[in-house]
């Protein structure tokens, strides 16, 4: 009784270690099953986003008139690699839920600062004070400046809009009549540093690249550099009540300005200041620089009187 219950127990022992070597295998024939069904799942909505990304984004180059992508890349003078960049620069808020040029204006605007302040920086004749660097930036891509480039390629008109009758007035207006100072519609700048956004992006973020583009179109090599960079003398902030001060201290007749120079159309004024002053023994006049403003002008003629009178020895 005992053997056999003994061989009773080894037989049941065999059965279960058979039946967990099955149910192991099962096991891992289904675990392996599950995870290559999940990886084709994975591939399959991976390719699917794609899919419906790129057809978005090839929807979004073919629903361009061709003319349009053609026209600005023309005035650009660059062809775009990737064309839903361009698109994208031109659609407003106005026309898509999905797509505004907004984030590529934002990237534009930084672009093109850091791009203009490195050209000047890296003037080998002359060597700009951090003021005239910044004055020099400001001047090249101020928004009245970036506006006015818009407005004179005709830039707003390609962008594609809803619903956009008021602005379009004013743009239009902008255009035919005043092209200069502060009162210009904002999105006339925005359209230009979307673009240098979009530019940007498809030469891979070289800043070279871009500037070679926009140097042109930003027409920086009309804008007039200081005589003389050197430590930046030649322009001393204040200059004209310092002046004023220094003829009160020694007893001399108050200086006095005039306009030299008054010329250009009215988004691009050039002034030339000169100032005169009645000395003991003679008179002192000085022409300064040409500027963009009438202040600016009088400021440079100013600083130039004091270098005049520290060469001579009169301070």
């Amino acid at each position: 009784m005992n053997r056999h219950f003994t061989q009773l127990n080894d037989g049941v022992s065999a059965d279960v270690e058979t039946a967990s070597a099955v149910e192991a295998a099962i096991g891992m024939v289904l675990l392996a099953f599950l995870l290559q069904f999940f990886w084709r799942c994975c591939c399959s909505c991976y390719r699917n986003h794609v899919k419906r990304y790129l057809s978005f984004s090839s929807y979004s180059a073919c629903n361009m008139d061709p003319s349009t992508i053609a026209d600005v890349e023309s005035i650009l003078n660059y062809t775009f690699k990737n064309k839903n960049l361009l698109v994208e620069a031109l659609t407003h808020s106005s026309f898509s839920k999905n797509m505004s040029y907004e984030r590529l204006e934002f990237v534009g605007d930084a672009a093109l600062g850091l791009a203009v302040a490195t050209h000047f920086f890296r003037l080998e004749q002359q060597k700009l004070n951090p003021g005239q660097l910044t004055k020099l930036r400001e001047e090249s891509v101020s928004n009245s400046k970036l506006a006015h480039m818009a407005a004179k390629h005709g830039l707003y008109w390609f962008v594609r809009r809803k619903d956009t009758a008021s602005l379009d007035h004013n743009v239009k207006k902008y255009e035919e009549e005043v092209k200069q100072g502060d009162d210009h519609p904002d999105i006339l700048a925005d359209i230009v540093e979307s673009l240098a956004g979009a530019v940007y992006l498809d030469v891979n973020f070289d800043l070279t690249e871009l500037w070679k583009i926009f140097k042109d179109i930003l027409e920086v090599d009309k804008i007039m550099l200081p005589k003389d960079g050197g430590d930046g003398s030649s322009e001393i902030t204040g200059a004209q009540d310092e002046l004023y001060g220094l003829c009160g201290k020694r007893k001399w007749e108050n200086p006095v300005y005039r306009l030299e120079k008054d010329e250009g159309r009215p988004h691009e004024k050039k002034f030339v200041s000169s100032v005169k002053i009645q000395l003991v023994d003679g008179t002192r006049y000085v022409t300064g620089d040409e500027k963009s403003t009438v202040k600016d002008a009088e400021n440079s003629a100013a600083s130039f009187m004091i270098r005049d009178l520290q060469e001579s020895g009169y301070l």
